[in-house]
């Protein structure tokens, strides 16, 4: 779906489904990311050329998605309110530090995750 699609059904969209938007596209992000993880240790050195593709494949869908988020801010700002987006894109940028960074601190968190919501009641999006 190109970006004047999405707008599209962004602004068609109820306003209680394109406030959901966001935090599925996060997960479907979260669910990429650990995939990567996974090839990454069981190809450690990228030998495997149907797993290195899968990865490259994985994070030019992360950053498609990543622009989505942006796109749906935009749509949140323009349908709801100011104060929405700014409260959605608060919790979009502690995302994007956790999952999205250019170094390696983000590669236990996934697991970290998994292993903070087996014991918790909550549900993290």
């Amino acid at each position: 779906m190109d970006n004047a699609q999405l707008e599209k059904a962004l602004l068609e969209m109820p306003i209680e489904t394109l406030l959901t938007e966001i935090p599925e596209i996060q997960n479907s992000m979260v669910h990429l990311i650990q995939s990567n993880k996974d090839m990454k240790e069981y190809d450690p050195n990228g030998e495997d050329t149907d797993l290195t593709t899968a990865i490259e494949e994985n994070n030019d869908l992360i950053q498609r998605q990543n622009k989505r988020i942006d796109l749906t801010l935009h749509i949140i700002r323009r349908r709801v309110n100011e104060a929405a987006a700014n409260a959605i894109e608060s919790t979009v940028e502690t995302f994007r530090k956790r999952y999205l960074t250019n170094d390696d601190s983000h590669k236990e968190t996934v697991e970290n995750d998994k292993d903070d919501n087996m014991n918790s009641d909550g549900v993290f999006l």
